[in-house]
């Protein structure tokens, strides 16, 4: 953090030093920079360089452009073996001309070393502000810089150069800083114009691609983090999903007939239950009955004379008082009760004369 921190206020104590980088467009007319000649080495040329210019057209030269899409409607038509030059002081350079059909061969050196050829092979007729040479990361601290070139027939007789202006890229120093290498430049007719200069596309293409593919690998990331965490999930709800404990199911015990459902307890008979259509007997009825009992109208099996037969017990009595209902007051409980009572003797009654075994009697003759 603190080298950073350095570094940030060593910046901004230079930047007051710092040069910005301007573009100076120079026209192929200013002779302060260009210098059109002949090559020493080779013969003459036979038509020099043709200066042409809006009120000086060239009548005897073939390339005829249309002076629309040219620098300040000026260029130099050159033929085989004419040259020329370029001097500058700056951090790079850039010249430009018109291609055309069937052209010259032309080679570039810089500071007397040979540095490229440029040579059109396209079919269109006139191809404005095509880049001849470029050179950068030049020293501009160390003197002038010098272009230069010469124009060579080809092997179809081409021999035709047009070149028209030159960019040059200085560095110019800020306000606070004195300006000692503005001095020593020269003044050129076309300072405050834009460079015509081709913009490269590699720079864009280049950021597309890693842009591309660095949302590829952004995609690809989130696609791997949202399955890895469906499968999470699923796993989860399988772990949480457990079987249910087998229990063995066993039918329910029996009731017994007549009895209550839970065991211990005494078995009762309700009366208004077993007969919910008989009403009760009231208490004149109970003394009206005779002291042997009632009549029993249920037909009992007959007993042979030749032997004891013993007879089912009838079903025992139910005491239905605890169900019988409750009567609010004491009369008509005492009055249930008197009648329950008679029922249970005449029911003793019968069971003993059931029980007593037949009078013997002499066996037949």
């Amino acid at each position: 953090m603190a080298a950073a921190a350095t570094l940030f206020f060593t910046l901004l104590t230079l930047s007051p030093t710092l040069a910005a980088l301007t573009n100076l467009t120079v026209d192929d007319s200013d002779l302060t920079y260009f210098t059109w000649t002949e090559d020493t080495g080779s013969p003459a040329p036979t038509i020099p360089w043709a200066a042409i210019a809006p009120g000086s057209p060239c009548l005897y030269c073939s390339a005829q452009p249309q002076t629309a899409d040219i620098y300040q409607k000026t260029w130099h038509d050159g033929t085989n073996n004419s040259a020329g030059s370029l001097t500058f002081q700056g951090s790079a350079v850039y010249i430009y001309g018109i291609d055309l059909t069937n052209p010259a061969n032309i080679s570039f050196s810089l500071d007397g070393t040979f540095s490229s050829f440029h040579y059109y092979a396209g079919s269109a007729q006139f191809t404005f502000n095509t880049l001849f040479f470029s050179a950068t990361d030049l020293s501009e601290g160390n003197g002038n810089h010098t272009v230069s070139w010469v124009l060579h027939a080809t092997k179809t007789n081409g021999t035709t150069g047009l070149f028209d202006y030159a960019v040059i890229t200085t560095a110019q120093a800020s306000s606070s800083a004195p300006s000692s290498t503005a001095s020593s430049l020269p003044t050129a007719t076309g300072t405050n114009t834009a460079p015509h200069k081709s913009k490269s596309k590699t720079g864009p293409i280049v950021g597309g691609v890693i842009g591309g593919l660095v949302l590829l690998a952004l995609l690809i990331a989130l696609g791997v983090m949202l399955r890895r965490r469906r499968r999470a999930a699923a796993v989860k709800r399988k772990e949480n999903v457990k079987p249910a404990p087998f229990m063995e199911q066993q039918p329910p015990a029996p009731l017994a007939a007549g009895g209550n459902v839970g065991g211990g307890g005494e078995k009762t008979l309700d009366v208004s239950w077993t007969h919910p259509t008989l009403p009760l007997p009231s208490s004149t009825d109970v003394s009206s009955l005779p002291a042997s009992g009632l009549t029993n109208t249920t037909t009992s099996p007959s007993v042979p004379s030749t032997a004891p037969t013993d007879t089912a017990p009838a079903p025992p009595p139910t005491d239905t008082a605890s169900t019988a209902p409750t009567s609010s007051t004491g009369e008509t409980s005492s009055a249930r009760e008197r009648v329950l009572e008679a029922r249970l003797a005449q029911l003793e009654a019968q069971v003993q004369e059931q029980l007593q075994p037949p009078p013997y009697g002499a066996p037949p003759a």
